[in-house]
């Protein structure tokens, strides 16, 4: 058994006493999952949707999401005469507009006759996507421009946060449309214009504790003995920047596809045809809500998930990253 497991962890995981060959990455794990509930539930349900996403063509979609099943199937049909079949699916007759939840179609149909499970499931990928890169995009420029203000000071720092205070007046919504009405409506445009909208306020945050770490005694301390700037801010306060990096990122990841979605609800996202939960849960779900309520209702469920996943991992993460609970016995 490892020197750095504590009395009351052999106390409480057993495991640790059957299994002395365990590594200090799985006492760690199992520490996480007996202590963090919630984090190891939200883990759970974001590796479900992010593998969903992934495998999305062997999870029983019609076609993409983007086309409707008659043209989907009618293509099946037309492949397999040119391969001398019998076509599986009658197509002809047929009506694939708005049909409730059934074998064919699990969750049922749209007013276009697409597939319902297709775009919930492939809906996932602009989603995870565009929320993750995004807030990776405002991570990265975040904790440059906080080390830069932060450590630098002087003119540095005055300019860039007028800078940043003159973003942070105007709302985020703002800057969405504009960045999304100028440009074209796509992935990249829209990933970097909910970066832009996020990383401002999280440089102020970060740029905060940068001011204290270079305060502090063992930053004194390497400028006594010789150590440059540069060592001094990559090598002692960047490291202990990052676990609070971390924790914001897990705690805008679910506002940032939240952004997303809401592009999406006002038309103002993806183009229409590509599968996107807001899309699918907006106005013209909601105008068929009497009639067809699985329109907004499961697009609805996948969104409030995997939004409730990330606030679950974001808050464990924030209990066992913050040093202010270190010791506390809460972690």
């Amino acid at each position: 058994m490892s020197s750095e497991a504590t009395s009351q962890d052999l106390y409480l995981d057993p495991l640790l006493q059957r299994d002395p060959l365990l590594t200090r990455w799985s006492r760690a794990t199992w520490r996480f999952i007996r202590l963090q509930p919630g984090g190891t539930i939200g883990i759970i349900i974001i590796v479900i949707v992010g593998l969903g996403a992934a495998f999305a063509p062997q999870l029983n979609t019609i076609g993409d999401g983007q086309r409707s099943i008659r043209n989907v199937w009618q293509q099946e049909a037309r492949e397999a005469v040119e391969r001398g079949e019998t076509p599986e699916r009658e197509v002809s007759g047929v009506n694939f507009v708005l049909q409730g939840p059934g074998p064919d179609w699990w969750l049922g149909t749209n007013r276009t006759g697409q597939d319902l499970w297709s775009r919930v499931i492939y809906g996932a990928r602009p989603a995870l996507l565009i929320g993750i890169g995004a807030v990776g995009v405002a991570i990265v420029v975040a904790v440059s421009l906080s080390l830069a203000m932060g450590f630098l000071k002087g003119p540095v720092d005055a300019l860039l946060l007028r800078l940043i205070e003159v973003i942070i007046a105007v709302p985020g919504i703002v800057w969405l449309i504009l960045f999304t009405t100028a440009l074209e409506r796509s992935i990249p445009v829209i990933l970097f214009a909910i970066a832009f909208t996020f990383s401002p306020l999280t440089t102020l945050v970060l740029r905060g504790n940068v001011i204290q770490e270079s305060a502090s005694t063992y930053a004194e301390s390497a400028r006594v003995v010789g150590a440059s700037s540069l060592r001094i801010m990559f090598r002692h306060i960047l490291p202990n920047l990052l676990p609070l990096a971390i924790v914001n990122a897990s705690i805008i990841v679910p506002a940032a596809i939240i952004a997303e979605a809401g592009l999406s609800f006002l038309g103002l996202g993806l183009d229409p045809q590509i599968p996107s939960w807001g899309a699918d849960i907006g106005p013209n779900a909601r105008a068929y809500f009497q009639t067809a309520w699985w329109l907004p209702v499961f697009p609805g469920i996948a969104l409030s998930l995997t939004v409730l996943a990330f606030n679950f991992l974001g808050d464990s993460l924030r209990d066992v990253l913050d040093p202010r609970l270190r010791g506390s016995g809460l972690i």
